[in-house]
């Protein structure tokens, strides 16, 4: 069964002097830190790192990300966890914000991040309108066509391994055949367990002139396991527009890559 994570709560700028919201100092809790966008790229209060391990660390044993040995699959298949979104039923209301925002700027931006996290589930894409940095919460997988060099594949292969275990699940609940075609963007919830949100391209039959259509997965990373969640049409249902390589270059426009 797979280890218990929180969904969307986040901390914005509240803080002062470097430090994390339970008083520690942001740069001195872990030497394997990850760098993570919001989408305002080139704010002048810049970007903080989030304290996880990163993902060359995560990755460092591929045979626990690409599959789980059979015993491991049948317990999974059984599990009354599976299909189950901790965001069902939640609901935004400005009103439950009643955090002390350093200005009215951040205090909007805030307010919007928090709603689209809720509102998409966790599945959004990255905008110029979230708050510039983060202490806490879901935030935009960085670089995906960067090598990793602890295994040699992309960020990008590296979150559709792990989106592919969970459509192997969906297609036998199911009963269909649904196949990734390439992996489009990606959010994460760092901590002791990791969550991702991989939302992805995918064919819904064997015909190479099948539409594309999109495709979200939802699962927790830990201690080198995989943990596949849920798998699910976008909703409403969403056409992948264009090539494979135009539609790659548009992501690549929304979310750019740090360095």
């Amino acid at each position: 069964m797979a280890p218990k994570s929180s969904d969307g709560e986040s901390n914005y700028g509240s803080s002062s002097d470097g430090e994390t919201k339970d008083g520690s100092s942001s740069e001195t809790q872990s030497t394997e830190s990850m760098e993570i966008s919001t989408g305002d790229e080139f704010s002048m209060l810049g970007k903080r790192k989030v304290e996880t391990t990163n993902l060359e660390v995560l990755s460092e044993n591929e045979g626990d990300i690409e599959g789980v040995d059979e015993e491991e699959d049948s317990e999974s298949d059984s599990d009354s966890e599976w299909d189950k979104d901790s965001f069902d039923g939640r609901e935004y209301h400005s009103s439950d914000d009643q955090t002390e925002y350093i200005d009215k700027d951040l205090e909007k931006r805030a307010r919007f991040y928090r709603r689209t996290v809720i509102e998409t589930k966790g599945f959004f894409q990255a905008s110029k309108e979230f708050p510039p940095y983060l202490w806490a919460g879901i935030a935009t997988v960085p670089g995906l066509d960067k090598v990793m060099r602890s295994t040699g594949v992309t960020v990008r292969q590296f979150l559709a391994n792990m989106a592919s275990l969970c459509l192997d699940k969906y297609n036998k609940r199911k009963g269909l055949n649904v196949k990734l075609e390439h992996v489009l963007r990606a959010n994460f919830n760092p901590g002791g367990t990791t969550t991702y949100y991989i939302t992805f391209a995918a064919r819904e039959s064997d015909s190479p002139d099948a539409p594309l259509v999109e495709y979200q997965a939802k699962v927790d990373w830990s201690a080198g396991k995989t943990y596949p969640i849920l798998c699910r049409p976008t909703s409403p249902p969403k056409m992948v527009e264009g090539s494979r390589g135009d539609q790659l270059k548009e992501v690549a426009e929304v979310m750019e890559e740090t360095s």
